[in-house]
């Protein structure tokens, strides 16, 4: 048996639903911040804290601050810290699956798919702008994440070291966002992703920073040319070209 599975309280498929049901609390909470929301995440949050702590063996000393962080202070971390510091630690857990690098961690297969899962981008409908003629300004098309509708210059950034690039009033464009993009976020308009869900690592920053995004954008890396101008629709999900 794993020996993550051996540490566990419970088998891996108990744990899908209580890292679903407190990513479904965030976004319950994200989308209506009163009380009942906020107490219902906080709950959701603490549910999860027995089954990760035995993660922190495993992985660098650094990463596993931020379980530890929750483990001591998570009644007293405002929404906001408790949301970052939850989803920073459940990113940790799978940023070595990212890059490759879990032959020497006792990861199941079945663990390596559920922390994958919010990468994933649900499908999206067609919109009028995807059906129209081949002239359509209209480009890619995802999930919208904040309800804002902003035009500039897109930036194309395939990985981290490449952040320099990016000038304030710029859309950044990416396959997915990971920590090291907070670096810009005080000065993009806008983020687009070609991964994720409404519960990835982008669209939950995005929504405490009033930031406007789309996520699950397929190809944006692609269909988006470096440079190019473009309009961001947060009510449909939709980018195009603005001439």
């Amino acid at each position: 048996m794993n020996v993550i599975r051996k540490n566990f309280p419970e088998e891996i498929e108990e744990l899908r639903p209580l890292l679903q049901a407190a990513y479904s609390a965030i976004l319950d909470f994200q989308s209506a911040r009163d009380d009942v929301n906020e107490r219902t995440m906080r709950q959701a949050i603490a549910m999860m804290l027995p089954v990760i702590v035995p993660f922190k063996e495993h992985i660098p000393a650094y990463k596993a601050r931020y379980i530890e962080i929750l483990e001591d202070n998570a009644d007293q971390l405002t929404p906001y810290d408790l949301i970052v510091c939850f989803d920073r630690a459940i990113y940790e857990l799978h940023t070595r699956l990212k890059c490759g690098e879990f032959a020497d961690l006792p990861w199941s297969p079945e663990l390596r798919e559920l922390f994958e899962e919010r990468r994933r981008s649900p499908e999206t409908s067609p919109t009028k702008a995807n059906e129209s003629a081949k002239d359509s300004p209209f480009l890619v098309q995802g999930n919208a994440v904040t309800p804002f509708v902003v035009e500039g210059i897109a930036r194309i950034v395939r990985a981290p070291r490449d952040l320099y690039r990016v000038v304030s009033g710029e859309i950044l464009v990416t396959e997915m966002s990971d920590p090291d993009f907070i670096v810009v976020a005080d000065r993009i308009a806008g983020l687009i992703t070609e991964q994720g869900g409404l519960v990835c690592h982008a669209a939950i920053l995005a929504r405490e920073w009033d930031l406007p995004c789309i996520v699950g954008c397929r190809n944006a890396t692609t269909m988006i040319s470096d440079g190019q101008y473009i309009r961001m629709d947060g009510a449909t999900g939709t980018v195009s070209q603005v001439s």
